[in-house]
């Protein structure tokens, strides 16, 4: 693909996902008729089917973009382990303020099992004119969340932040559960609140590995 071809490729994808954003204020996807995104997007909606096929390809699409920004974020807290997964925590905490609505969308979407394989992977351009303001984000890889989550607990027990006893599994799916299940449930009613109960159950979570690897040891 030429470099014209890409940019072209790019901010045609980027228009659309920036047509969702404004669309899903008003309503949910669901509700969206693909006409509307393309008038919005100055696209044919034969342009349209042609990136996306199908409305869940759109969204795995969005949440690439979100995925990204956690890695930025987990990789720009200045270290790994504990930090970098607070730091997760608490973008997906401002994101769901101050895009409730996408984010109402994602969390449910990636909560049903969507899955990111199938779309066209972020090519670097597209990462930078999608973030101008994160600095190196084309260095980022988009991972999936349990991915996200895991390389950082193993750097937690390998800094000494965690017990070496620590079960992996189980913290891993109780972190994925405090990551959807408080948005799930504060979302349509006081996202404000997500980022306290995060901080929250993060440090009981936190105390209580350690509580739990203390006794079996």
């Amino acid at each position: 693909m030429s470099d014209l071809r890409q940019r072209k490729f790019v901010r045609t994808r980027l228009a659309v996902a920036e047509a969702t954003l404004a669309a899903l204020q008003r309503q949910s996807l669901d509700a969206v008729p693909v006409r509307q995104l393309c008038r919005e997007a100055e696209i044919s909606e034969a342009t349209f089917f042609n990136y996306f096929p199908r409305k869940q390809e759109l969204l795995a699409y969005l949440a690439q973009l979100w995925l990204l920004e956690l890695g930025w974020h987990a990789r720009a807290a200045g270290g790994s382990g504990l930090g970098a997964i607070e730091a997760l925590f608490a973008h997906t905490a401002r994101r769901c303020i101050d895009r409730t609505a996408l984010m109402r969308e994602l969390v449910a979407w990636l909560a049903r099992g969507g899955q990111l394989d199938g779309g066209q992977p972020l090519q670097d351009i597209e990462k930078r004119l999608a973030f101008p303001e994160l600095a190196g984000i084309e260095q980022v890889q988009v991972r999936g969340i349990d991915a996200l989550l895991d390389e950082q607990l193993v750097a937690a027990v390998r800094r000494g932040e965690l017990p070496d006893n620590t079960l992996m599994p189980a913290l891993l799916v109780e972190l994925l559960a405090i990551l959807f299940g408080i948005p799930l449930v504060l979302l349509s009613s006081d996202p404000r609140r997500i980022a306290l109960m995060y901080q929250q159950q993060l440090q009981i979570t936190w105390a209580g590995v350690r509580a739990t690897s203390s006794s079996a040891a």
